[in-house]
């Protein structure tokens, strides 16, 4: 896959017979890939200069893709939302057509080549319903749209444990879930001759110190217990005290607070992404 890092390392032209690039012509300095754009298609080729300043002189110049092989998007988008023009471009580049050119909202240029929707870090979601929608997973996907995360390359996937699904318990921990009849946070709770929590650490904790001689079994939802990430991953816990980088079932995730805001969601699935590329460059350095 060819996906130039920044638009600035991409120039454009309108093809005419003489557009073609070839070596001794002055290119600008930062210039790694040209654009011969022609009504919905586009060649694509990868500039080689050399000299000093900001006017260089072509050494070289590659074809990528012929006007055959390319698509031109025909709206402007978020071109700095690599995650998603990967996985747009990957849906475009079908048979013959190998690379798919975009125009972002800032009229700059990019396109991507050969498209790889496996080199996106898929980061798993994991969330409760009730609420509905799931507040973890709700706002990663309204930050997604806004395109915080692009710089990233990720993707998100969701993993929901609907709790209305639970038939077992006869103890929960809030009535504002609206499952249930028996909560604790309600004055009385009603006792029965099988007791069976369905919550975290800190609902087994208010149930023991309510009543400290009640037995009863214990479903535990905290995600540092309960939940088998598959890859990197993202969780909700309501201890502050295990917000953090954590590893489960040998993945790499992060914990957050189950009130965590905006802010600090954004800076754990960062933090997260840049622990996996510190691991993954150490991997190929040694």
């Amino acid at each position: 896959m060819i996906f130039p890092e920044h638009c600035k390392y991409v120039a454009v032209r309108a093809y005419d017979k003489l557009s073609k690039p070839s070596s001794g012509e002055p290119i600008y300095c930062t210039t790694h890939y040209l654009l011969l754009l022609h009504k919905e298609k586009a060649a694509i080729y990868e500039i080689r200069s050399e000299g000093q300043g900001l006017i260089k002189t072509i050494s070289s110049a590659n074809k990528i893709a012929d006007f055959s092989e390319t698509l031109v998007s025909q709206r402007k988008v978020d071109i700095f939302n690599r995650g998603k023009l990967i996985k747009n471009a990957a849906r475009l580049c079908k048979g013959s057509i190998k690379a798919a050119v975009y125009q972002g909202f800032d009229l700059h240029w990019t396109f991507v080549y050969e498209p790889n929707v496996d080199s996106l870090i898929e980061i798993e979601v994991f969330d409760i319903i009730p609420p509905k929608p799931p507040y973890l997973v709700s706002l990663i996907k309204r930050l997604d749209n806004t395109g915080v995360f692009g710089d990233l390359a990720v993707s998100f996937k969701p993993i929901l444990c609907d709790l209305r699904e639970t038939n077992l318990a006869t103890i929960y921990p809030c009535s504002a879930s609206g499952i249930g009849s028996n909560h604790l946070n309600c004055r009385d709770i009603q006792i029965a001759e099988e007791n069976i929590l369905l919550g975290c650490d800190i609902s087994r904790q208010v149930l023991e110190e309510r009543y400290e001689e009640l037995k009863f079994e214990h479903i535990n939802l905290c995600p540092t217990k309960s939940i088998r990430p598959h890859g990197p991953f993202i969780a909700k816990c309501c201890q502050s005290t295990r917000e953090g980088p954590i590893e489960l079932s040998g993945q790499r995730g992060y914990i957050v607070h189950w009130g965590a805001n905006a802010y600090e969601i954004v800076f754990a699935v960062r933090s997260l992404a840049a622990s996996l590329c510190q691991s993954a460059d150490r991997t190929q350095s040694s």
